[in-house]
């Protein structure tokens, strides 16, 4: 929780000075991400297949519906 008293302090502070700190907060997260994706499992993908290739002859299919 942040208390509000930090709060008020950073909303006063120069711009460039709460840029600096956004940086350092996303630093720090950046800095967890990378400490916590190195104990997860790789991601594996499964192969599957769709079945082999259909070939439509569309002229034979339209002269089937026009009977």
């Amino acid at each position: 929780m942040v208390d509000l008293n930090t709060f008020k302090q950073l909303q006063q502070a120069p711009i460039e000075e709460r840029i600096q700190m956004i940086e350092l907060l996303l630093q720090s997260v950046k800095d967890d991400l990378k400490s916590n994706s190195t104990s997860s499992k790789p991601f594996k993908v499964r192969s599957f297949s769709l079945g082999d290739d259909i070939s439509i002859n569309r002229d034979e299919l339209y002269n089937e519906r026009t009977l």
